[in-house]
């Protein structure tokens, strides 16, 4: 077996999945398992920490063979780990090759979806959650127009590739400016916090908590703590950016 291959593989794996926002701990769960399919294996670790991946494995007769990835980006993209899982699993299963399990892998790189598919989807959620919260007729109309605007400041800033907290910043301000506005247009007929509670939910850093607990709760104290610090981070932008937004358009 190609040992070279068999790291490259599982460190791909791991970087896909950890930047598409899976827990370390299954992360490094995966990777064990596709390091272990080595023959003749001595040793084989992973450590997985929210910035990077170090893996390294021995098979008798040969030397340390160790690798190390620095993870700059994260997104949430829970499609492309279960697609990473479901290769890893036929591979141990003996299903695909290494060399095929590689190649699908690195296809998957390659694989995104479409902007209107995540502005069409940015909108939804927020129409979603304005009928959740109890809102009206004006309060759907206002949360898509909203929802529309988010999705353009989303794309907008992106393409500026800033830091994220201040992507996080000027998202929430746009949604606050354009709820304000709206709220101008119709009076009284629309209820400006529905709008607004309902256009940030697209922001909010639901999957950070929830994988800080599940990653604390496995006793990785590290990456537990990063998740959460991460998770507070981008809440403090998005509440900069409503107080901000509400701010300049006070006269509403």
């Amino acid at each position: 077996m190609d040992l070279q291959l068999l790291i490259k593989t599982a460190m791909s794996a791991g970087e896909l999945m950890l930047c598409s926002g899976a827990e370390t701990y299954r992360v490094e769960d995966t990777m064990h398992h596709i390091l272990k399919t080595a023959d003749n294996l001595e040793m084989s670790e992973v450590l997985v920490v929210m910035t990077g991946i170090t893996a390294s494995v021995k098979v008798k007769g040969e030397k340390v063979v160790t690798l190390v990835k620095r993870v700059e980006s994260r997104e949430n993209n829970l499609s492309r780990v279960v697609s990473v899982n479901d290769i890893s699993r036929r591979y141990c299963g003996g299903e695909l090759s290494l060399q095929a399990a590689y190649e699908e892998l690195n296809s998957l790189k390659k694989k995104e979806y479409r902007r209107l598919s995540y502005s069409i989807a940015t909108v939804a959620v927020c129409v979603g959650f304005s009928l959740f919260f109890g809102g009206g007729i004006w309060e759907v109309v206002s949360s898509l127009i909203v929802g529309a605007f988010l999705a353009f400041c989303i794309e907008a800033v992106r393409d500026l590739k800033v830091h994220a907290f201040i992507e996080d910043v000027f998202s929430s301000m746009g949604i606050a400016m354009a709820s304000a506005v709206m709220k101008i247009m119709l009076g009284g007929r629309m209820d400006i916090d529905i709008v607004i509670i309902s256009c940030i939910m697209p922001l909010v850093p639901g999957m950070a908590i929830t994988n800080a607990a599940r990653d604390t709760l496995r006793g990785d104290y590290l990456s537990g703590i990063a998740r959460m610090l991460e998770a507070f981070i981008k809440a403090a932008g998005i509440a900069i950016g409503i107080g901000i937004g509400l701010a300049i358009m006070g006269s509403y």
